[in-house]
């Protein structure tokens, strides 16, 4: 058994010392300016290799060394010898992993820049409750944005309102400050965006299209563009929660 041990610890030194030639290389690699990733991809098959014998290597002593009198002291020393390699070999493998995604990500960015997108325009509310949702869906990107102030989105929301229009009066009834934005937001909720008020409306609109349509007969109705209203309004009941089942 002492032979075996000794032979195997043999093998586990020609094993540490090809593991750490290639971690070597390694560490100069992540050191450049510009790593070379290619190459870097290289070394990491090449070390995997050479970590997965080394530690096969180890789990053998491992088990011969249990087997001894004094197993406990010498298995700790051993394990602590042997957690050192592991270390880095975890810690190499976590920097190239880190540069792949580096790299990932600046390509991504890289080809989103490639074309320029159109600029969105706000879309501006008048106070039709029916126009709240889409006003809503739009203007919420700038009411969660943690990094605008408030009193920025108080300015954002008086561009995205109608001049002189319904909803044009809720909001300058309230200073333009940072501490009346979300009394202005919650009036406007309030006036035309609560879901009972929607659903109210929609439902109505709903009720009057299938009344004027069987008041004027389908011969005389352009059925495509009812069915395109109907649809438009269902997606609005739907979106507040409220499907054709309920």
């Amino acid at each position: 058994m002492t032979m075996d041990l000794t032979l195997l610890k043999t093998q586990r030194k020609s094993f540490r010392t090809s593991f750490t030639v290639c971690a070597k290389k390694i560490d100069d690699e992540l050191l450049k300016e510009a790593p070379e990733l290619t190459q870097l991809s290289i070394l990491k098959s090449q070390i995997s290799d050479k970590f997965a014998r080394l530690e096969t290597c180890q789990a053998e002593i491992t088990n011969l060394i249990l087997k001894t009198e004094d197993a406990e002291q010498a298995y700790e020393e051993d394990f602590l010898s042997a957690e050192k390699y592991r270390e880095y070999y975890i810690e190499l493998c976590s920097q190239i992993e880190q540069l792949y995604l580096k790299d990932s990500s600046t390509k991504d960015f890289s080809e989103r820049r490639k074309f320029k997108l159109p600029k969105i325009e706000l879309k501006k509310f008048d106070g039709d409750a029916r126009n709240y949702l889409s006003f809503w869906s739009q203007f919420r990107k700038i009411h969660e944005d943690s990094s605008i102030p408030n009193e920025d989105k108080f300015q954002y929301l008086l561009q995205a309102v109608v001049p002189k229009s319904k909803a044009a009066r809720v909001v300058a009834s309230f200073p333009a400050t940072a501490d009346n934005y979300q009394k202005a937001i919650s009036q406007l909720q309030e006036r035309f965006g609560r879901n009972d008020l929607l659903v109210q409306i929609y439902v109505r609109d709903l009720l009057s299209m299938v009344m004027k349509n069987a008041a004027t007969g389908r011969s005389k109705t352009d059925l495509p563009a009812l069915y395109d209203e109907l649809e438009a309004k269902i997606r609005a009941l739907e979106s507040l929660g409220r499907t054709q089942e309920k």
